[in-house]
């Protein structure tokens, strides 16, 4: 049970992009003693026949960013109360130890630059940002309202459709970090193709639209490419209900989007972590799927573990995947609509994923053990010490459960009844999930706080804190 190496030099990359933020700011020069260089951009008050290196003589548009080259180390920094409407394509790369970055400048009462993009032809694709190049920082930038594909477009496809971002990580762009930014009604959030990408701190919320007519609905962050990292990220409501929607299968219909999303069968993918994220009121956490333009490709080793769902269909919808570790993640599924699978639907034979230390709360019935939607798989999932509790209605187990050491009863969550962010999730000191957890290799909860705090780790996404 000892948790398979995630193959991602996370932590020195998080350690570098708290050092680039605690470069100080220059107050009027740009060039560094290191000979970075700070563009300064503002769409009110800038003007293209500046030279962009200081406060007081910024730029203005991004067709004119566009004309710079930018080196290893220099920044971009865009006026609070700025607007802009992309794409921007950052072609430039910066290096391990010096990434380009783009980001806020002024008054923080100010709202954050705002990036849009209603626009979607063959070569513009609704991106407000979209890279190229390696080593890129995207932060503290807000993005709203990008473009759908639009009715009558010709060129539907998957391969159109996996071109769609407000931020984009193209596969060319590798160890990109895209961190504390604000994405609203945005079809797509963030998709990253870029190997060894972190994608964090992110508060991406309320889209309720069509992505494609009608097939898909929104998605917070989704995923084309392997090695990467989603962690800290609030997705609130990302889904759309409408009875028109029916996948390109001709099954299905009345809901769609989600969370997260893994897809792209032209690739395998492999160590995909997605941990400590915050989602409510989504179309389901998480949904890798099985085949598209092409089909069974090898998905492994994802990791899934210390997060927060109180989402609609499914927790996730592991339509293939073997190897994956699904653990210490606190499931809520009182919410339904048109669509639902359960909490989990895993639909690969023999494929020997582990799903422990999860505390899953049900209501309306709804089944925990979903296998396949019905079909007549055998997943051989690894299930031990989860707990396990109808809030209303029957505890349904389903097809595999409820596996090994199960706990069973009320959690004791701090607020289940008006919850209205993660910490209401919280246990209380009488919660039968403490100590009841395996020792799975993880070192802090949903909190950052020391697993374990007891004699076991707790089960769910958070480590009681006791005197």
């Amino acid at each position: 049970m000892s948790p398979k190496p995630f193959r991602m030099d996370t932590f020195k990359s998080v350690l570098l992009f708290f050092a680039l933020f605690s470069i100080p700011s220059p107050k009027v020069k740009a060039i560094h003693k290191n000979n970075f260089v700070t563009y300064y951009i503002d769409s009110k008050a800038g003007n293209d026949d500046n030279n962009g290196v200081t406060k007081e003589t910024p730029l203005k548009s991004l067709a004119k960013l566009k004309t710079l080259s930018l080196n290893p180390g220099d920044s971009v920094l865009f006026k609070r109360g700025s607007h802009f409407l992309g794409p921007l394509i950052i072609k430039n790369s910066g290096t391990k130890n010096r990434y380009i970055t783009l980001t806020a400048y002024g008054d923080s009462v100010q709202p954050a630059p705002a990036f849009t993009n209603p626009v979607f032809t063959s070569d513009n694709y609704g991106n407000c940002i979209r890279l190229k190049g390696s080593y890129i920082i995207v932060s503290h930038l807000y993005f709203y309202n990008t473009s759908s594909v639009p009715k009558g477009y010709l060129a539907k496809s998957f391969i159109t459709v996996w071109e769609m971002g407000a931020v984009y990580v193209d596969k060319t762009a590798l160890h990109c970090i895209i961190a504390n930014n604000e994405i609203k009604n945005c079809v797509v959030g963030i998709k990253s193709y870029g190997p060894f990408t972190l994608i964090k701190g992110n508060y991406i919320h309320d889209c309720n639209r069509i992505l494609e007519q009608w097939g898909w609905g929104p998605i917070g962050i989704w995923f084309g490419g392997d090695y990467q990292e989603a962690c800290y990220n609030r997705i609130i409501n990302y889904r759309v209900e409408d009875p028109r929607i029916h996948w390109k299968s001709g099954k299905g219909g009345g809901a769609d989007g989600g969370a997260f999303e893994i897809d792209d069968a032209r690739y395998n993918k492999a160590y995909i972590s997605i941990h400590n994220n915050y989602t409510n009121d989504c179309q389901g956490f998480l949904e890798v799927t099985e085949h598209d333009v092409k089909s069974d490709p090898v998905y492994k080793n994802f990791e899934i573990h210390h997060n927060i769902s109180d989402d609609y269909q499914q927790f996730i919808a592991l339509w293939d995947g073997a190897h994956c570790r699904i653990n210490n993640n606190t499931i809520i599924r009182r919410k339904k609509n048109a669509n639902d699978w359960g909490v989990f639907n895993i639909a690969s034979d023999s494929s020997e994923n582990e799903i422990c230390n999860n505390i899953i709360v049900t209501e309306k019935d709804i089944p925990i053990f979903n296998t396949g939607l019905g079909m007549q798989r055998r997943p051989k999932s690894i299930i031990k010490n989860n707990l396990y509790y109808a809030a209303s209605g029957v505890l349904r187990m389903g097809n595999e459960g409820p596996g090994e050491s199960p706990v069973y009863g009320n959690p004791l969550f701090i607020n289940y009844s008006k919850s209205r962010s993660a910490k209401d999730y919280s246990l209380r000191e009488n919660s039968p999930a403490i100590d009841k957890g395996l020792q799975l290799g993880y070192t802090k909860d949903f909190d950052n706080k020391i697993i374990p705090n007891g004699k076991k780790p707790d089960l769910g996404a958070f480590e009681i804190q006791l005197n």
